[in-house]
């Protein structure tokens, strides 16, 4: 069955162009890659946020769906794990916690950021990976493992080129944990 990755991006919609470009050359790798679009300062709702994710993994329900949140997109791809045919959630450098700091600014600008972090279901019995970076000073350590998550991290230090890295040249490692059965 073809493996298709639904990938919620996190803050930063300007980067949404790159996301897109990377995340074309995944079929390289054996899987097809759908971009989520959440303009995170829209002043949508979290219920608006989860609705695009909702109805991207709908129209893909006849391949086994793998959802990945970046960042601020780990919170909503938590929420996603609850979908009955989502068969995997892997957040990279995501939001894992409900207890993650959220600063005053960021609550103002991005409200279902807020929402989502601070309502991630018990998502323990779940098929959850978190992939994060040995240091990351905007999600730290505490905040960036989902409970029950099998974590893997990666030897670099940062969160935005963590990012871009498992988005181009660490691509590889992304869909080698996407594809992978359960074990």
């Amino acid at each position: 069955m073809q493996t298709r990755v639904i990938y919620i991006p996190g803050l930063g919609d300007h980067y949404d162009g790159f996301r897109k470009f990377t995340l074309k050359w995944w079929r390289l790798l054996g899987v097809r890659a759908t971009h989520v679009p959440i303009t995170w300062y829209d002043g949508g709702d979290f219920e608006q946020k989860m609705g695009l994710v909702t109805q991207a993994i709908e129209a893909h329900r006849a391949e086994r769906i793998v959802v990945i949140g970046e960042s601020a997109g780990g919170a909503l791809a938590l929420h996603a794990a609850t979908i009955p045919n989502v068969s995997r959630v892997i957040t990279l450098c995501g939001v894992a916690s409900r207890t993650t700091p959220i600063s005053s600014y960021l609550e103002k600008r991005a409200p279902a950021l807020v929402a989502a972090a601070r309502t991630i279901p018990d998502v323990s019995s779940y098929d959850i990976h978190s992939v994060r970076a040995y240091i990351d000073p905007v999600v730290g350590a505490n905040y960036n493992r989902a409970k029950g998550a099998k974590v893997h991290t990666l030897p670099l230090i940062g969160h935005f080129i963590p990012i871009v890295f498992c988005l181009t040249i660490l691509a590889p490692l992304m869909v080698t944990i996407a594809k992978k059965s359960k074990t």
